[in-house]
């Protein structure tokens, strides 16, 4: 099994969209973004957004196994602190590094560009805490009642990871 990461490009589009819509349908109450909007927009439409942050792809064999999206704000007051969101490994990529080396690909986008890289994680999902601790992210607060999946509400953590040029 051969992992890679790169950055997406237009031609990766309809993968993309097929890997975040599986991501809503298993696994909603990690996400803010809701299935059915999602499943509306275009290819189109998603590679419009795309445009407004950086998405790396994770590749297992040469199929798109895994995602992650860095996004620097351009307002002047939050413009030094970038958002990793949107990531997802699929169950039979995790446990090979993927993971690990999509947070790494953020980190590496995210030294020249930002002071720090901050992202919200279900409180449930222990698994993602940690892969999220080991790169040096560390909760920072909690958003009680954050999201809401039919009559259940999840809390997500607030984690934080400065970053440098030295890391």
């Amino acid at each position: 099994m051969t992992n890679s990461v790169r950055k997406l490009m237009a031609a990766d589009v309809p993968a993309l969209r097929e890997l975040r819509l599986e991501s809503l349908r298993l696994h909603p109450e990690c996400f803010g973004a809701d299935l059915e909007a999602e499943e509306a927009m275009t290819v189109a439409d998603m590679a419009a957004r795309m445009q407004s942050g950086v998405s790396f792809g994770g590749f297992v064999d040469g199929v798109l196994s895994g995602m992650v999206v860095f996004v620097k704000p351009n307002r002047k007051k939050t413009g030094h602190t970038g958002e990793l969101g949107a990531m997802y490994v699929r169950a039979g990529a995790r446990g090979t590094g993927l993971a690990d080396a999509l947070v790494e690909a953020v980190i590496d986008e995210a030294v020249s560009k930002v002071e720090q890289i901050k992202l919200t994680v279900n409180a449930e999902n222990p698994r993602a805490i940690k892969l999220y601790e080991r790169h040096g992210f560390r909760p920072i607060g909690k958003y009680p009642n954050s999201l809401r999946v039919g009559d259940r509400t999840y809390e997500e953590l607030i984690m934080l990871r400065p970053v440098s040029a030295s890391d």
